[in-house]
């Protein structure tokens, strides 16, 4: 190894800061990359809207209809649709934290997001009279067809 020149300390001391510095922003990044990012009531209205926002949701309940969606675009403006209807554009708002609300067939539904994952949602909704039903979706993930209506 050939012997240190004058002035490499200072090389040094700007490098392994910076080394440091680089090392944190992709331990802070690793939510996005390696480990899953959770979102549960109550940790802020932003990472809840990230990963709930401008994703395509499909149901996975069984009682759903095929291919049930719901894309909450970030305009204010909810998609819903399955396999064998047609598509309804409503338009929805976040209210307080979790909770949420958007019209249909003239009326308000309020909901709140139980849990968000990047891959999985979990809505609790308000049907009236103290009844509540959650439902359960995954993430589509392109390419996405409709399941099979004849199976």
């Amino acid at each position: 190894m050939p012997p240190m020149r004058r002035g490499s300390r200072r090389c040094w001391s700007r490098a392994v800061p910076a080394c440091l510095t680089c090392l944190a922003v992709l331990l802070a990044g690793c939510g996005r990359f390696g480990m899953p990012e959770v979102a549960m009531p109550g940790s802020g209205s932003k990472d809840m809207r990230s990963l709930v926002e401008d994703r395509a949701w499909i149901a996975t309940d069984e009682e759903a209809a095929p291919g049930s969606m719901r894309i909450f675009m970030s305009d204010g403006t909810l998609v819903m649709t399955s396999c064998g209807e047609t598509y309804r554009l409503a338009p929805w708002r976040w209210v307080e934290g979790t909770h949420l609300v958007w019209e249909e067939d003239g009326r308000s539904i309020r909901g709140e997001v139980v849990m968000a994952e990047r891959r999985s949602l979990v809505l609790a909704i308000e049907l009236g009279d103290d009844a509540t039903v959650t439902q359960s979706y995954r993430a589509a993930v392109t390419p996405e067809v409709c399941p099979d209506l004849a199976r």
